[in-house]
């Protein structure tokens, strides 16, 4: 753990400046030395600084444990798009391999295991030319993702780890997984509250649960997005821009009107996302929203519910 980075990210998420912090046997000097490496500071000195920033000590450690996160990004990149091509899938499977490997000599800890079970949990999915929505009925799908939901279901706190664990397995979830952990995502991610730059995660999981649930349990999915509304009404809008998570909360009310039998009124309310879209030059973002919505509406309308396109994000 790099404790002057983490104290970094700390003050600089709760939009302090070394200059706020500074006391009369802590100079900004020693502070913003001990944040870039350069000088130790005592334990109770950071203690009284973490304090005074509204932290205590194993929150900032807890913060601060998250040092593998690298990797599974990484991991991702070196995967790229998965959609069924065969030279996707080599690219997956030396993925896959990589990881093993980093499991065999102890690299990577949890973030490859988990690295190692996504890959096969997509391998299994695509090669049985399963649909992202029959993920979960799939047995060899869910052998991979059961570990990653009894990991997820026994955390005490949901800190940068388990929200990305969250965000690779959501897909195969069963529905009655997704609005479980979709409500401990709130419950467990509390220390998240109080970081301006990290509050984001939270309110992405959110949503990422809804999206899951949309097309599969119409009730859950409900719960996830007036959970979400209530996360953003109480964020302090002076603090952050949330003007990006207010849009696409409306995009997901409109559909969610769509698929409970509002058609007309929920396919209004997202294309007055898709406007918003094309007003601040997110054309391709646009067009996408457009031409899936229009192909939703007339789905439900023809009785067709598997013609109806699964709008998935997987939000890493």
């Amino acid at each position: 753990m790099d404790y002057g980075q983490t104290f970094k990210r700390l003050r600089e998420d709760k939009g302090l400046k070394i200059i706020d912090l500074e006391q009369s046997n802590i100079s900004r000097s020693l502070i913003g030395k001990f944040e870039k490496g350069q000088s130790r500071i005592s334990a109770d000195r950071l203690d009284k600084l973490l304090a005074d920033m509204g932290v205590n000590h194993d929150e900032f450690l807890f913060l601060g444990g998250d040092a593998n996160n690298n990797y599974l990004y990484s991991m991702i990149h070196r995967m790229g798009i998965q959609a069924g091509d065969p030279k996707e899938f080599q690219r997956l499977d030396i993925m896959i391999q990589q990881v093993t490997n980093d499991l065999k000599n102890g690299r990577g800890g949890m973030s490859a295991r988990f690295m190692r079970e996504f890959g096969l949990m997509i391998r299994a999915g695509f090669a049985g030319g399963l649909s992202i929505s029959e993920l979960y009925e799939s047995d060899q799908v869910q052998k991979h993702v059961r570990p990653a939901v009894a990991f997820l279901k026994q955390a005490e706190t949901w800190g940068h780890m388990e929200l990305d664990v969250f965000m690779l397995f959501y897909m195969g979830m069963t529905p009655a997984d997704l609005l479980i952990l979709g409500r401990l995502a709130i419950e467990r991610a509390r220390f998240y509250t109080q970081l301006r730059n990290e509050k984001t995660r939270l309110v992405d999981t959110i949503y990422t649960a809804f999206n899951g649930l949309l097309y599969v349990d119409i009730v859950g999915a409900a719960e996830m997005l007036l959970l979400e509304e209530q996360v953003l009404d109480d964020m302090d809008d002076f603090l952050i821009d949330w003007t990006s998570e207010r849009i696409r909360l409306k995009m997901g009310q409109g559909l969610l009107k769509m698929m409970q039998g509002n058609v007309n009124t929920g396919y209004e309310e997202v294309m007055s996302v898709v406007s918003v879209y094309e007003l601040v030059g997110l054309r391709e973002r646009a067009d996408s929203i457009r031409n899936n919505v229009r192909v939703t509406k007339d789905a439900i309308i023809a009785g067709k519910p598997n013609k109806i396109p699964h709008i998935y994000a997987l939000l890493i």
